[in-house]
């Protein structure tokens, strides 16, 4: 076992780190829901999946939401980065709503086909979640870039 050393690292970043190993235990429970409908398709499980094409988006979604997360947690810690709260609090925002909206339209009866086509809440939450994630990790990637450069500048 190594004995290295390393500097504490900013309560923001933690809390990136655990969200992103909270996306991650989701989007492994989604795994293991399908998984198991899929065996059983005929089970009380599977009666609850009204559009598994939906399920599987918030699977993948969460995924990747969680990927990004433990990304940036690295990159911030490789450059030392010391993110501000509010870039933590909308990447994490960002990465829980997005595919909830997935699975929400994966475990909801589908509206009447003479209803409105979307369902109403939908625009708003996926107007908002969609703003803050592009903020947020678009807000991430430029401090990374940023701390890369300067780094890239101090070695010459």
């Amino acid at each position: 076992m190594s004995k290295q050393t390393f500097p504490p690292e900013p309560l923001a970043n933690v809390f990136l780190l655990a969200f992103a190993i909270f996306c991650l235990a989701i989007a492994l429970s989604i795994a293991w829901v399908l998984g198991f409908t899929l065996f059983f398709p005929d089970g009380a499980l599977a009666g609850h999946l009204v559009e598994r094409a939906d399920v599987i988006r918030a699977h993948i979604d969460y995924l990747m939401m969680a990927q990004f997360l433990f990304i940036f947690f690295l990159l911030f810690r490789q450059y030392a980065i010391a993110p501000p709260a509010w870039v933590v609090a909308a990447c994490c925002f960002g990465a829980f709503f997005n595919p909830l909206s997935f699975l929400l339209r994966g475990l909801s009866a589908k509206p009447a086909a003479s209803a409105f086509p979307v369902e109403p809440h939908f625009p708003i939450q996926a107007g908002v979640s969609f703003t803050l994630t592009t903020v947020g990790f678009l807000t991430a990637a430029i401090l990374v870039a940023r701390a890369a450069w300067k780094s890239r500048s101090e070695q010459d």
